[in-house]
């Protein structure tokens, strides 16, 4: 099958790649940054519980605005507000200012996030939305991949050109800051994108807002996303986002060897997505791909968090990266497909809410947990959380599938 790709998903899908680099940097290196400047675990995981409570005290207004102001616009400024906060933080030392900051982050980047999936929707054919959601979800791990692979390279080499001690803060900040200067090159793209008018709601229409929030409240199918995003945003919140320091810790690896293995991390992944429209295509599903390749991730994931091997514990970090990644892009398809186009940002902010929910929670509790029993507790709830989730997953949305296959 021919896949093909309007103008707009393609600018759509350039500016994926460019900001994406700069997250990746930004997960390699923020936490290390923060410890770096001499905080303790505890304070690292509220710090970073910032950004999703932000994203979740704000997540449905935002949505609303995003269907009200257009996908091309929300985009501009959430990318804008959100690198705005992320400079600001490596910028600070106070640890209030960083965390306000990235309250700011958080907002910026989930008006981005929530833009979207809508943006596809309307900007695609049916018939190359799942390529287009797969090949976004690949190409912003591939960005992760690049960015790991020579920001893996930069500290070493700042701290050598600069005389940085090693490991100092002052060599991750200018990483994760040039990081950043780089990735707003994405703006660019964006601001090339044509609006698509479909599905906004009417402006001179206040009163669409409320029977659209009564609609979905009283929708089971928008109450099961977003708790099966809560319950898999909370796992993935208290493991996910500390591999780099939990590695770090437990086999002493140094920042080159730590950028390697999160960029063929990314690298699989990406060739993961590639695989997944194809999944969708001999299942005639996306919730059978999903369910499978997220309920084999878990068997590497208890893998990864108690083999005594460096070597086994990357392969394993590889392994359960691909296969749980692979289905983000077919439930967010999934989401929009049983979405009216004038509910679909409202919706893709309620999915995140409960995504944040789970975040904003779960990374402070980790660092916590982290701090007093170390990493083994949150891999076995981590892979707990995890089964449900992929359970509950089949359970809601498999007949749902097959009650829209056979509408179809």
């Amino acid at each position: 099958m021919r896949y093909q790709f309007t103008r707009d998903t393609k600018l759509f899908l350039l500016a994926t790649l460019l900001y994406g680099f700069s997250f990746s940097v930004w997960e390699l290196f923020f936490n290390l940054y923060i410890l770096s400047l001499g905080f303790n675990n505890d304070m690292l995981g509220l710090i970073r519980s910032a950004t999703p409570t932000a994203a979740l005290a704000l997540g449905l207004p935002l949505g609303l605005l995003s269907d009200r102001i257009g996908r091309r616009i929300s985009m501009l400024v959430g990318l804008s507000v959100g690198f705005f906060g992320m400079v600001m933080q490596v910028r600070l030392l106070d640890p209030i200012l960083i965390f306000i900051f990235g309250l700011v982050q958080g907002a910026g980047i989930m008006l981005f996030t929530v833009s979207g999936p809508p943006f596809i929707m309307a900007a695609s054919k049916k018939e190359n939305q799942a390529m287009i959601f797969s090949l976004q979800f690949g190409l912003l791990t591939l960005a992760f991949m690049i960015g790991n692979l020579v920001a893996g390279q930069l500290p070493g080499l700042v701290e050598s050109l600069l005389g940085y001690p090693q490991g100092s803060a002052a060599s991750y900040q200018w990483v994760i800051t040039a990081g950043i200067i780089f990735a707003t090159s994405a703006l660019i793209p964006t601001f090339l994108i044509k609006e698509h008018k479909e599905n906004v709601i009417d402006r001179k229409s206040p009163i669409s807002i409320r029977k659209l929030l009564r609609k979905l409240a009283n929708r089971p199918i928008v109450r099961q996303l977003a708790m099966i995003n809560l319950i898999t945003g909370f796992g993935a919140a208290i493991l996910i986002p500390y591999l780099n320091v939990f590695l770090r810790n437990k086999f002493d690896i140094s920042d080159n060897l730590l950028g390697l293995i999160f960029s063929l991390a990314s690298l699989m992944v990406f060739s993961g997505s590639l695989i997944t429209p194809w999944l969708v295509k001999i299942t005639h599903s996306r919730i059978i791909p999903t369910v499978v390749t997220q309920g084999t991730s878990i068997i590497f994931l208890f893998t990864l968090g108690f083999s005594p091997f460096l070597w086994l514990a990357a392969m394993s970090l590889l392994l359960r990266n691909v296969l749980m990644q692979m289905s983000s892009p077919l439930i967010e398809n999934f989401a929009m497909m049983v979405s009216e186009p004038q509910e679909q940002g409202v919706i893709s902010s309620i999915r995140g809410m409960g995504w944040q929910t789970g975040q904003a929670v779960g990374i402070f509790i980790s660092g916590l947990v982290q701090t007093r029993f170390g990493f083994s507790p949150l891999f076995i709830t981590t892979g707990i959380l995890y089964i449900l989730s992929t359970f509950l997953t089949w359970v809601y949305f498999r007949p749902r599938e097959k009650e829209l296959s056979h509408a179809g």
